[in-house]
């Protein structure tokens, strides 16, 4: 009956674990205007310009530099078929930099690249990071 009620209670504390946790990775402010533009009204071009974005492999090239901590992102290159060329751990790096540069960081301190298997993929290389903004 305890062991009932201890493996109840671990299980709904489980699931509700990560639903309290809010991580977003969409800003908002980025949604296009829906609004319909009348005939004869030229649309405005959006150029949009994205920071660049440099990829710190070791936490010492931060010391002394003051930062802002923009959260967690990450970069994927997936092999889908046989056809597909490999994963790619480069591309990987440069769609979790992008991913940051959306959240106007200038930096991403890498914490782990990896090739798996699986995840929907024949091969899928992952990247994972923090975004960071460094002001100097």
């Amino acid at each position: 009956m305890h062991m009932r009620l201890l493996l109840l209670g671990i299980m709904a504390l489980f699931m509700t674990g990560c639903s309290m946790q809010n991580s977003s990775d969409v800003d908002q402010s980025k949604f296009t205007d829906m609004r319909l533009n009348k005939p004869g009204q030229p649309q405005k071009p959006r150029s949009q310009t994205l920071p660049s974005v440099r990829i710190v492999e070791k936490t010492e090239d931060l010391l002394g530099a003051p930062f802002k901590d923009l959260g967690v992102v990450a970069g994927e290159s997936c092999r889908q078929t046989l056809q597909d060329p490999p994963a790619s751990l480069p591309i990987a790096k440069k769609r979790m930099a992008t991913k940051a540069a959306y959240k106007n960081a200038n930096a991403v301190l890498l914490h782990e690249c990896q090739i798996v298997t699986g995840l929907g993929c024949y091969q899928s290389a992952i990247c994972e990071g923090t975004a960071l903004l460094i002001t100097k």
